[in-house]
């Protein structure tokens, strides 16, 4: 008898070894989305997991759905997100100050020598004034980018610290002495008191000596004519607490909380035209804090200011 494809298909046989195979085959794919699945959600969550701890194979605690786990992953997300925009205005900020900083001086400089070239002429007590303004202007440029190179070192973290013991007392005394010409051009006594105690401190004196300058000179800046501006000391067991005080202009309440912000000016009395690079209390903030301690700052307007920061007293050998 001749073979027939339809015969095949009229036979029970076939019919339910056809959807036993059907039956069989979908169990079989059902199985393999399944794994395909899992695999995929098992790598959703140590992303997840990774995104959050910061390490690739840390197994995800807390999440147990997909949708807490997208959520988790969209949350880290948009927290770097935040992060890189944030880090994108800190430097295009930073730029902006830097260059506003740098073109004072920089076109007071091409302009004094512009006037020179364009007369050549020019008196010699001309000359002599406008070379002068030239010289200053360059030696605030060199401070500026000084202090810029100095603050990127303490924010990068690459600035290291030299302590050493040493006393305070007698710090306090040579930046006064530094300082006299200057206090006597705007007439301010400069004294320092310091109770009876011990005033070894283990810090770095280098550094030290650039905040007690950089503190002292702005309150000669901005005192008053006849005033004073003064470094107070007191010993407070494990601590020397330094004041650097005066009466002098003072600073706006709603200003105190910026002061040691890179470049920030007060008010138009903190002026660049003083001169500085307006890095000073930023650098004194990071000096500070590199000692572990915090500087801060109590003033009032018309009546001076206080900036207060504490080291820690040398260790007494046995």
């Amino acid at each position: 008898m001749p073979f027939s494809i339809t015969d095949v298909f009229a036979k029970p046989l076939f019919w339910w070894i056809f959807l036993g195979a059907t039956f069989a085959g979908a169990i079989i794919i059902s199985f393999l989305w399944r794994a395909r699945e899992r695999k995929f959600f098992n790598s959703l969550k140590r992303l997840v997991r990774a995104e959050q701890d910061g390490s690739s194979e840390s197994p995800l605690l807390g999440v147990n759905d997909v949708e807490a786990a997208l959520k988790a992953l969209f949350q880290a997300r948009k927290q770097e997100m935040n992060r890189l925009q944030m880090l994108e205005n800190y430097r295009r900020d930073y730029i902006g100050n830097v260059a506003h900083e740098l073109k004072t001086p920089i076109f007071s400089i091409q302009g004094y020598l512009d006037n020179l070239i364009d007369d050549p002429e020019m008196d010699k007590e001309t000359l002599k004034m406008f070379l002068e303004k030239a010289a200053r202007n360059t030696e605030r440029l060199v401070q500026i980018v000084s202090d810029l190179d100095t603050i990127t070192k303490y924010e990068s973290g690459f600035l290291q610290l030299d302590y050493e013991d040493f006393s305070i007392e007698e710090l306090g005394k040579e930046v006064i002495e530094s300082l006299e010409i200057q206090a006597a051009e705007r007439k301010i006594n400069l004294y320092e008191y310091a109770g009876t105690g011990d005033y070894i401190v283990h810090a770095d004196k280098f550094r030290i000596r650039q905040v007690l300058t950089n503190l002292l000179y702005n309150s000669i800046k901005y005192g008053k004519e006849g005033g004073y501006s003064k470094i107070r000391l007191t010993d407070t067991g494990e601590k020397v607490m330094i004041e650097v005080a005066d009466n002098g202009i003072g600073i706006a309440t709603e200003y105190q909380g910026r002061i040691f912000e890179r470049f920030f000016r007060a008010e138009k009395s903190r002026s660049r035209d003083s001169g500085g690079s307006g890095l000073g209390l930023s650098i004194c903030k990071h000096i500070v804090e590199a000692h572990g301690q915090k500087i801060t700052v109590l003033s009032t307007p018309g009546a001076g200011s206080v900036f207060t920061f504490a080291l820690l007293k040398a260790e007494k050998s046995s």
